[in-house]
C-alpha cells in the first residue's frame, strides 16, 4: 500500500506562471512513436492508390489519429503528472495504437470496425482523465466535465457508426468529430483562466510536425530505393528533399509556428484556435505533398492523369496558406494591414502556387515539382528577412 500511495498522485492543475521553462517528456516522445507507426501505415495505404475514394478514406482516418494525439497534448499540458497510473495509461495506449497501426489497411479497405474500436479506447482514456481531473481539482472542474461529457458523446456516435451501413456510418464519424471540435467552445473563458502551457504546447505541435515531414522524407527516399535510377528522377528526389527542408523552415523560423502562446483574451482564444485548428490541414497536406513527390519521383517526365495529378499542387498550395494562418494567429490584424509591405509578397508567392493547380494535367510533373519549390523557397527567401519590428514585438512577446 505504500507503494501505491508513493508512486500515484493526484492530477494537479499546472501553472506556467511558477513552472515557465516546460518541455516533452521522455514518455511524451515515447507515445509520439507510435503515432510514427500509425502514420507510417497510413502513407503506404494511401500510396497504393490515388483516386478519389482512396484520398477521401484517407481524409476519415487521419482526422481521429491526428484529433487522438491532439487530445493527449491538451490533457497533459494542464494537468500531467507524471506518476503511476499517467504511465500505466499511456503503456495502454501504446499498445492501442499499436493495434490501430493494423487495423488501417482494413479501415482503407472497408473494414473499419478495428480502427473505430481502437479509437473509441483512446479517447476513452481521455474521457476518463478527465473526470479524474475533475474529482480532485473543484476549480477545474467546470472544464473537465464539459470535455467528459462533449467527448463521451463523440465516443457514443462513432461506436454507433458500427451498427450502420457504409457509407452513412461516415456521417455518423463526421458529427462525432464536430461534437469533438466545437466542445472546447462551451468554456471559452474557462480556456482563459486555465491555457494550455505556453511553451509546452506548440513545442508538441512542432515535434508531431517534424513526425509528418519525417514521412515526407520516407516516402521520397523509399521511392527513389526501389526504382532503377534516373537522372530525372534523382532530380526530383532531391528537390523533394529540398521542398520538405523549405516547409521546416517556412514552419519554425519563418511564421514563429512553434513560439510560444498564451491566450489572455476572448479574441487571442479565438486566434489560439486558429493556430490548432490550422495544423489539421497543415499536417495532412504534409502527409499528401509526400505523396504526391513520391509519384513525380517515379514518373518525373511524364504529365500524370485524372485526381493523381492534383495531388502534389493542391497539397502545397495547402501548406502555404496555413502558414499564413499561423502568421495571422501570431500578430494582430492592425500590425498585418501596417506591414503590407512585409505581408504582400509572400500573399503573391501563395498565389503563383495556387495557380499550378490548373496547369498540372498538361505539364511533365517534374515541372509542378519545380514550382512548389520555387513558390516554398521564395516563401523561405522572403522570411529571412524576419518579422517587422512591430510584429516581431508581438509574436515573441512570451
Amino acid at each position: 500500500m505504500n507503494f501505491f500511495k508513493s508512486a500515484m498522485r493526484v492530477p494537479v492543475l499546472r501553472n506556467h506562471e511558477e513552472n515557465p521553462e516546460r518541455h516533452a517528456s521522455w514518455l511524451e516522445l515515447f507515445f509520439d512513436l507510435a503515432f510514427v507507426a500509425v502514420l507510417g501505415r497510413v502513407s503506404v495505404e494511401l500510396a497504393k492508390s490515388h483516386d478519389f475514394e482512396t484520398l477521401i478514406r484517407f481524409g476519415l482516418i487521419f482526422v481521429p489519429i491526428w484529433w487522438a494525439w491532439i487530445g493527449q497534448v491538451f490533457y497533459l499540458s494542464r494537468f500531467d503528472t507524471d506518476d503511476l497510473s499517467h504511465r500505466l495509461s499511456s503503456f495502454f495506449q501504446i499498445i492501442v495504437l499499436g493495434f490501430m497501426a493494423t487495423s488501417i489497411p482494413k479501415a482503407f479497405a472497408g473494414d473499419v470496425t478495428g480502427f473505430v474500436v481502437c479509437y473509441g479506447l483512446l479517447r476513452g482514456v481521455l474521457v476518463f482523465e478527465y473526470w479524474f481531473a475533475g474529482r480532485h481539482i473543484p476549480e477545474a472542474r467546470p472544464l473537465t466535465m464539459i470535455y467528459s461529457r462533449g467527448f463521451l458523446l463523440a465516443i457514443g456516435l462513432w461506436l454507433l457508426s458500427l451498427a450502420v451501413p457504409s457509407p452513412f456510418r461516415y456521417g455518423l464519424w463526421i458529427l462525432g468529430m464536430l461534437v469533438d471540435f466545437w466542445t472546447p467552445n462551451f468554456c471559452r473563458e474557462m480556456g482563459v483562466k486555465y491555457p494550455p502551457h505556453p511553451m509546452h504546447t506548440p513545442e508538441r505541435f512542432g515535434l508531431f510536425t517534424i513526425i509528418v515531414l519525417g514521412e515526407a522524407v520516407i516516402a521520397t527516399v523509399g521511392t527513389l530505393t526501389g526504382m532503377v535510377w534516373t537522372l530525372p528522377a534523382a532530380v526530383a528526389a532531391v528537390m523533394g528533399l529540398m521542398l520538405a527542408c523549405t516547409i521546416w523552415w517556412v514552419y519554425f523560423d519563418g511564421v514563429g509556428a512553434a513560439e510560444h502562446r498564451v491566450p489572455k483574451s476572448s479574441d487571442d482564444v479565438s486566434r489560439y484556435r486558429s493556430w490548432l485548428y490550422g495544423h489539421l490541414p497543415l499536417h495532412g497536406g504534409i502527409v499528401l505533398v509526400a505523396l504526391g513527390v513520391e509519384r513525380v519521383v517515379a514518373h518525373p517526365m511524364d504529365i500524370l492523369k485524372g485526381f493523381e495529378a492534383y495531388i502534389l499542387p493542391v497539397a502545397v498550395a495547402t501548406v502555404a496558406l496555413m502558414m499564413h494562418v499561423f502568421y495571422n494567429s501570431t500578430v494582430t490584424k492592425d500590425v498585418r494591414l501596417s506591414n503590407r509591405d512585409f505581408t504582400m509578397p509572400h500573399n503573391v508567392v501563395t498565389c503563383f502556387m495556387i495557380l499550378l493547380i490548373p496547369i498540372a494535367g498538361f505539364v511533365p510533373s517534374i515541372w509542378i515539382l519545380v514550382g512548389a519549390l520555387i513558390g516554398m523557397g521564395g516563401h523561405t527567401l522572403l522570411n529571412i528577412r524576419g518579422y517587422p519590428e512591430e510584429a516581431n514585438a508581438i509574436a515573441h512577446r512570451h
